[in-house]
């Protein structure tokens, strides 16, 4: 997965930190900006369609397209607070969104370095595996027991959850029950 992706001349669009920077700016863009901004990104100069982006960002919530609008809305104007921009975000009627980036920029992504490890030693004898176990205090017993250290808060909470869920079974039920008899 590509973290970072270049958007103008030393600015930065971090996926992660939901952020855009440069040396001297750091923005914060929400979660749904950055979910379209990722998307635009990696179809750079492509169109991503509306459908697309809905279905990424608000999944199988409908929301209007206002919604779609707002978020480039917002997109942009966070945009706009960096000079070095070399991106545009381009609305093609009907279709989608495009992100227009300059060529020199274009397919530059950062790649963080991936950490290295480093395996010091293996060994392979039971013996060695088994002296590096911590054993319990205790003999482990095979038989099964209730737990007795439960906080009584907690077996309350269970019982309101499972009471709840069982009224509103019965309710939903007698409801469709009584929906059927009129209709």
């Amino acid at each position: 997965m590509v973290r970072n992706y270049a958007l103008g001349n030393q600015m930065v669009f971090d996926v992660l930190k939901r952020q855009v920077s440069t040396e001297t700016n750091v923005v914060s863009i929400g979660g749904r900006e950055a979910v379209i901004l990722k998307l635009l990104c990696d179809h750079v100069n492509e169109v991503v369609g509306k459908e697309c982006i809905q279905e990424k960002v608000w999944g199988k919530v409908f929301v209007s397209e206002t919604s779609l609008t707002k978020a480039i809305s917002n997109l942009r104007k966070s945009l706009s607070q960096f000079d070095n921009l070399a991106c545009e975000i381009k609305t093609i009627s009907k279709e989608g969104y495009m992100l227009i980036l300059d060529e020199s920029v274009s397919r530059v992504f950062i790649q963080e370095e991936q950490p290295v490890f480093e395996v010091k030693n293996i060994k392979q004898s039971r013996k060695s595996y088994l002296s590096n176990m911590k054993v319990a205090p205790y003999p482990i017993e095979r038989n099964l027991s209730i737990r007795t250290d439960i906080p009584m808060r907690n077996i309350y909470f269970l019982l309101v959850c499972f009471s709840s869920a069982l009224l509103a079974s019965m309710l939903t039920a007698g409801a469709i029950v009584i929906f059927n008899k009129f209709f």
